[in-house]
């Protein structure tokens, strides 16, 4: 097969790891692949990156004041790829955006032959429409709804989001759960082994939350946080990541710095080969999840390192990830307004010997079974042969 990955996101952002594990995997099976994607760094140049049956095409990135001002550019860009790369399947990620949906609707009138399978990873309509301007909120979810009619088959990372796909009028058929994975490639070393790695005693107690992006699901972290130290005052908070906040957020955040002071340890960004070495010499690691349609929807890619990692998960959980964590037992959840209850499940993390136990091997059972690429990859190629034969 030759298959067309279409993805908005810049490389090493977003929804890019899910196109790129799905799509390096499904070529580790034999089949052709290209991703489109744009630049991780701004440039107007276009260039191949090839790693045996997977080709990575970097498009331009143009910054004039978010990352989002390049996407009408390679709107073009891919309406142009999909009119002569040679293909049977094109599949469409995050397809409501223009940079998308354009090219995937010109490909449906131009190349009746292309199969196309839409992929819905985050909520749109809904969720992240809402945080756009009118007009551009009018087009994603006029696209969400209308282009559903044009697709030959259908994949989703959450029961949520394939029930979008129900909403928009597929059948179920049609409709396949593609859940994300874990993308940790470094082994996991020895705990003691990562505390001395990065300066952290052995005998010292400690909490990670690991991500880029916060929304006020921090401040629910900081309160549980808190919460927790009241039970255990040594406990150290590490936050592993660039930590893209607002002024405003700073300074809130600020305030908990300052009264736990040197607890809290803001880590920045590290290497993907180092990741593993913070997981590692972690006590526990957490996953702060808002109440609102987008948490709910999503499953977040780290959700799948921390289970991998075999450290036990703690979250305020809601959706996708507070089922997989309630019908795997494979975490501790609380309820998510309640910071109190977030907290105690941290300090019960930390001492319930026999509970870890049995929360770690449940999750590595369930990477090993049901969350890994291969196996997803395997389940998606049987999509795309449903695909094709229909």
């Amino acid at each position: 097969m030759k298959i067309l990955y279409l993805n908005h996101n810049p490389e090493g952002y977003g929804t890019y790891f899910r196109c790129y594990h799905l799509a390096r995997h499904i070529a580790a099976r034999g089949h052709s692949v290209t991703l489109l994607c744009a630049s991780r760094e701004p440039t107007l140049s276009i260039r191949d990156r090839t790693e045996g049956n997977l080709t990575i095409r970097l498009l331009p990135r143009v910054n004039l004041a978010t990352y989002h001002t390049g996407h009408t550019l390679r709107m073009f860009l891919n309406a142009r790829e999909c009119l002569t790369q040679k293909m049977d399947i094109l599949h469409a990620f995050a397809f409501p955006l223009h940079p998308v949906s354009f090219p995937t609707f010109l490909t449906s009138i131009a190349r009746p032959k292309v199969k196309i399978v839409l992929d819905h990873d985050d909520m749109w309509k809904g969720g992240f429409t809402l945080h756009h301007p009118r007009p551009v909120r009018a087009v994603y979810d006029f696209t969400e709804d209308r282009l559903p009619a044009v697709a030959d088959m259908a994949t989703a990372a959450s029961a949520i989001l394939m029930r979008k796909f129900r909403d928009a009028g597929l059948p179920e058929e049609k409709i396949h759960y593609i859940p994300n994975c874990p993308t940790l490639v470094a082994a996991m070393p020895d705990k003691d082994q990562a505390r001395t790695a990065i300066g952290l005693a052995p005998d010292a107690r400690m909490v990670l939350s690991m991500g880029h992006t916060y929304t006020e699901s921090l401040f629910a972290l900081l309160d549980a946080y808190a919460y927790a130290r009241q039970s255990l005052p040594d406990l150290k908070l590490y936050f592993l990541g660039k930590l893209h906040i607002s002024d405003d957020f700073k300074a809130r955040m600020a305030a908990y710095e300052e009264r736990f002071a040197p607890d809290i340890v803001k880590v920045g960004e590290k290497p993907s080969t180092e990741v593993p070495t913070y997981l590692a010499a972690s006590d526990a690691l957490l996953l702060p999840m808002d109440d609102d349609p987008i948490e709910k929807a999503r499953f977040p890619i780290r959700f799948g390192d921390y289970l991998a990692s075999g450290v036990p998960v703690v979250s305020n959980a809601v959706g996708e990830i507070k089922r997989i964590m309630e019908a795997h037992d494979c975490g501790y959840t609380a309820p998510v307004a309640d910071a109190a209850a977030f907290g105690q499940a941290i300090v019960t993390a930390l001492t319930d010997a026999d509970g870890r136990r049995r929360k770690h091997d449940n999750a590595l059972r369930l990477i090993a079974e049901e969350l890994n690429w291969p196996a997803v990859a395997a389940r998606l190629e049987a999509v795309y042969e449903r695909t094709l034969a229909g």
